[in-house]
């Protein structure tokens, strides 16, 4: 597995569990408590303190959908940049943003280094 290949797992997992919650917006609620932003009053997780609330309600699964739409994007044009220069349109001002791009890709994967599959050659350098 390389590391678009990777991404592209954690961002499919990462969708398919933010859609399965998508009922709604969250907001968080006084209490502790997480609710959709409709007239359903069931919450959807009760956190220790409304700090905890709010943190929870901001990653709803609206903003991860988000999130996962963006990643993507950028998974997508070095793919496509990958493409372009392996059909021989290499500059060095090309291959430079290639590496940039290939950095971004590596910080992007850093949030899943606990992940079983994650290599730590993909680890951004220092």
């Amino acid at each position: 597995m390389d590391l678009v290949e990777f991404l592209r797992a954690r961002l499919d997992r990462d969708e398919q569990i933010a859609r399965d919650c998508a009922s709604a917006p969250w907001k968080a609620a006084p209490g502790g408590t997480v609710g959709r932003d409709t007239d359903d009053p069931a919450p959807v997780a009760k956190a220790e303190n409304d700090a905890y609330a709010e943190h929870i309600a901001r990653h709803n699964p609206a903003r991860t959908l988000a999130e996962v739409a963006a990643r993507r994007q950028i998974v997508d044009d070095y793919e496509k940049n990958a493409w372009i220069l392996g059909q021989g349109h290499r500059t060095p001002e090309l291959g430079a943003a290639q590496n940039v791009r290939e950095s971004l890709l590596r910080l992007l994967a850093l949030p899943y280094a606990t992940h079983p599959a994650y290599q730590e050659e993909w680890r951004p350098s220092s």
